[in-house]
C-alpha cells in the first residue's frame, strides 16, 4: 500500500491561509511597517471592511523580537485614526445627519443625549469589541464628549486588543490565529456584558 500522505500541521494551514499569507509576504517588504500603520490608522479613520490584527499578526511572526515595536506602532496608527474620526464627525456632523432619518436621527440624539458623560465607555465598546471603532469614535464626537478621555479609552481599549493578539502570536506562533480569536472573543464579551450592566443601571 502506497504510504499515506502527511496531512498538514493546523499551524502550516493557518500559515498557507491566503490572509496571512499575503499580509506576512506584505510585511517581508521593505515598506512594511508603513504598511503596518496605513492599515492601523485607516481601519480606524474610516469605516472600512478591514481587519489590522492579521496584519499585526503576520508582523510579529516575520521577526518576533519586534513584538513590542509593531505592538506600539500599531497602538499609536490606531489611536490617530480615532482621533481623524472624531475630527472628521466633528467636523460634518451635518453631513453625518443628513444620511439618517428623522426617527433615526430622534433615537440617536436621545441616546448621545443620555449618555454624554460615558465617552471613556463608548470609547472601549469600540476599540475592543467588534462594534467598529469608526462609529464609536464618530457617536462621541456628535455628543460632543472629551477628545481627552477618547483618547485615554482608544489607548487603553486598543491596548487590550493589540496586546491580547501580540501575546498569542508571540507565544504560539502560527497558532495564534485561533487563540487570538477566542482571547478577544472573550474580551469583547465581557466588555458587552460590563457595558450592558453599566447601562441597565444608569437606567
Amino acid at each position: 500500500m502506497p504510504p499515506k500522505e502527511k496531512k498538514p500541521s493546523l499551524a502550516e494551514r493557518v500559515l498557507s491561509t491566503r490572509t496571512v499569507a499575503r499580509a506576512k509576504e506584505l510585511m517581508q517588504s521593505r515598506t512594511g511597517y508603513t504598511f503596518l500603520a496605513a492599515i492601523s490608522f485607516f481601519e480606524a479613520a474610516l469605516p472600512l471592511p478591514i481587519i489590522t490584527d492579521p496584519f499585526l499578526m503576520a508582523a510579529i511572526l516575520v521577526d518576533r523580537r519586534k513584538v513590542v515595536r509593531l505592538t506600539i506602532l500599531t497602538l499609536l496608527s490606531s489611536v490617530l485614526g480615532g482621533i481623524a474620526a472624531f475630527f472628521t464627525a466633528f467636523l460634518f456632523h451635518d453631513v453625518l445627519w443628513s444620511w439618517t432619518t428623522p426617527e433615526l436621527q430622534q433615537t440617536l440624539q436621545d441616546f448621545l443625549t443620555n449618555n454624554k458623560n460615558n465617552t471613556f465607555i463608548l470609547t472601549l465598546l469600540g476599540a475592543i469589541t467588534p462594534v467598529p471603532y469608526t462609529i464609536s469614535a464618530w457617536a462621541i464626537a456628535l455628543m460632543e464628549g472629551s477628545l481627552l478621555v477618547f483618547i485615554l479609552g482608544s489607548i487603553v481599549g486598543r491596548g487590550v486588543r493589540y496586546g491580547i493578539v501580540a501575546w498569542c502570536t508571540y507565544k504560539f506562533g502560527p497558532l495564534a490565529v485561533s487563540y487570538a480569536k477566542r482571547y478577544v472573543g472573550l474580551t469583547s464579551l465581557l466588555v458587552f456584558i460590563l457595558v450592558a450592566l453599566y447601562v441597565w443601571y444608569k437606567l
